[in-house]
């Protein structure tokens, strides 16, 4: 029987992340094969900003009623700058 178990190796210990239905004392054969899913995407999956705004717009576009509520937990150091700031 071959039943594919995903696992965590943590300190020297290979810990199924479910439990297997198998008899106590059972020996069994192991094949190590990674797990192609990365857990955090890498930089190069990210949209670049370009790509965030752009898709911000075509929902924008959608839905041009939304408006944002003013943040009201900080305030906005840019519009408190000083005008000497605005040459």
């Amino acid at each position: 029987m071959i039943n594919p178990v995903t696992a965590i190796y943590e300190k020297g210990v290979l810990r199924p992340l479910a439990p297997l239905n198998l008899p106590e004392q059972v020996q069994v054969r192991i094949t190590i094969q990674p797990d192609d899913k990365p857990k955090v995407l890498s930089v190069s999956n990210k949209p670049t900003m370009a790509e965030f705004w752009s898709d911000f717009d075509k929902i924008n576009m959608l839905e041009p009623d939304i408006e944002l509520p003013v943040r009201q937990d900080r305030p906005n150091s840019i519009l408190e700058m000083p005008n000497e700031f605005f040459v």
